[in-house]
């Protein structure tokens, strides 16, 4: 268990320094606004994906042991779950360009002598995305990934761990999240956040 959580933490630490603004901060004042709005959304996703698939494999020579099974008839509405909260995720991106969110866009502009604009990290949706699942909650993202990892139908030892840790690290992303947004927005993600719940929708 402690393994499961150092290499977590491990994880988190980096994940949360590389999307800090102070870091951007620094990473701006040192290598210059070409490589903000060029290569760091990129780098960004490609750490993200390294440090991830490090972990998992880390965590996949832990000791582990099996606590719970569902039945057959149990596991298919629980993978029905996992999808539903995978499609929901996924609705997200209908408000995003998920090449830009992931940073390929900006390297492929950049790549192809055309002027990469945008913000300091190149991404050049304006406004506050308020509609569609933004409407039901505030993270969506955060929300369907609480659901696939929460419904998981087999759980072990070190995948509760993992559930537990990544459950609370969303939820805590949220809340980092809403800062930089009201930093960004003001008064208008105030409003947003009275009318729209952060993860869990309202029930009427």
């Amino acid at each position: 268990m402690i393994k499961i959580l150092l290499i977590f933490l491990a994880f988190a630490f980096i994940h949360s320094i590389t999307v800090a603004g102070w870091f951007k901060d620094l990473s701006l004042s040192l290598l210059g606004d070409t490589f903000m709005r060029v290569w760091y959304r990129f780098f960004y996703t490609l750490i993200s994906i390294l440090t991830a698939a490090a972990a998992f494999l880390f965590i996949a020579d832990v000791p582990d042991k099996a606590l719970w099974h569902a039945p057959s008839w149990l596991r298919w509405y629980l993978h029905a779950v996992q999808l539903g909260a995978l499609v929901f995720g996924a609705a997200a991106f209908r408000h995003l360009d998920g090449l830009e969110f992931l940073g390929f866009r900006q390297v492929w502009r950049y790549l192809s002598g055309r002027v990469v604009t945008g913000d300091r990290e190149g991404l050049r949706a304006n406004g506050l995305v308020t509609s569609g699942v933004y409407g039901i909650v505030r993270h969506p993202l955060y929300l369907a990934g609480i659901i696939f990892f929460t419904f998981h139908p087999n759980i072990t030892t070190n995948g509760l761990a993992v559930t537990v840790l990544a459950d609370l690290y969303f939820i805590f992303g949220a809340v980092l999240e809403e800062r930089r947004f009201i930093g960004a927005f003001g008064d208008e993600y105030r409003e947003y956040m009275k009318r729209v719940p952060r993860l869990f929708p309202r029930l009427a």
